[in-house]
């Protein structure tokens, strides 16, 4: 008889388990920088000053590194 609980096989779950929290926490601050890009781009309409335009590339900086997170969660 196969016994399912084998260290490989309980690895591989724990691994998968693992695999599916760390996505679902790369989602979760994929949506916490689309938040942030909406949040600096609005107050950069409302409040006129120089450094409007850094501000708004680190955001969609952020954003891209988020994404950029979620694809290398993906390839784990």
């Amino acid at each position: 008889m196969n016994n399912f609980l084998t260290s490989n096989n309980l690895e591989f779950y724990l691994f998968g388990i693992t695999k599916i929290f760390f996505v679902l926490f790369a989602l979760l601050y994929f949506v916490f920088a689309i938040i942030v890009v909406k949040q600096v781009t609005s107050m950069s309409k409302s409040v006129s000053d120089k450094f409007n335009y850094i501000l708004i590339i680190f955001s969609f900086l952020h954003l891209a590194f988020s994404v950029l997170l979620i694809l290398i969660m993906l390839g784990l």
